[in-house]
């Protein structure tokens, strides 16, 4: 799914599953319609649940006949396994050209925190699904996307690591535990994010990297001052 190399650049590859399926001298209509497929999946797995959902209301939205469907996948586990692959290897890659960016451990892994929590509000839908209903698809198959070792972890892992490694992190952290802490945290934003809400995307992401590096950080170590929160007035 990735390799990581010493400086922390993870390569990511092509989706598997629809690279097997469809070559590169497909017409451009078809990619459009695969791309209209993906979308009105993404949807309807997010408004029903993967157990919810089923090809024929799939077929519906797009106004086509289910059997039509089987040109691009062969079965809902397909589509619900392209759906979250896709997902997973967009959020890997602002990741990884998050990280790998100009700065010490502790000002990349601030680009990660703030770069991540905005990817996942501006893609609501898809991240819900991704985090959703992983579950639904058998192990062999989250083992596909996700790799042997997680890979948005390893990030984390790897900059908080380094970041140790050249005195910037508290002698005391763990990275493996504080990068689970730190991603199971960001991560959980999806579910209360409101978009046109009182908090900003950006501002989120700003905070939380605030309080998890001020958590981490070596005493004498200087960090960015980040202006207080301003909530956005609600409409009545």
């Amino acid at each position: 799914m990735f390799r990581q190399d010493p400086d922390g650049v993870v390569e990511v590859r092509e989706p598997v599953g629809r690279s097997r399926r469809r070559g590169s001298g497909e017409r451009k209509p078809r990619e459009e319609r695969w791309a209209e497929l993906f979308a009105v999946a993404t949807e309807t797995f997010h408004e029903k649940g993967y157990e919810g959902a089923s090809l024929q209301d799939i077929a519906e939205r797009l106004g086509m006949l289910k059997g039509s469907l089987y040109y691009y996948i062969h079965s809902k586990e397909d589509l619900l396994f392209e759906v979250i692959n896709e997902v997973h290897q967009q959020g890997l890659a602002n990741i990884a050209e998050l990280a790998g960016r100009p700065g010490d451990p502790l000002q990349r892994l601030r680009n990660v925190i703030v770069g991540h929590i905005e990817h996942m509000c501006r893609n609501l839908t898809g991240t819900t699904v991704f985090l959703h209903e992983m579950q639904a698809l058998p192990k062999t198959r989250q083992e596909e996307i996700l790799g042997g070792e997680h890979a948005y972890r390893s990030v984390f892992l790897d900059l908080i690591s380094k970041g140790k490694a050249e005195g910037l992190v508290r002698e005391s952290v763990d990275p493996k535990l504080a990068s689970l802490s730190i991603l199971g945290s960001v991560n959980w934003v999806y579910r209360w994010f409101s978009p046109g809400g009182e908090f900003t995307p950006a501002q989120i992401g700003e905070h939380f990297a605030d309080l998890t590096l001020r958590g981490l950080a070596a005493p004498g170590v200087e960090l960015p001052v980040v202006k207080p929160v301003k909530r956005a007035r609600k409409a009545h």
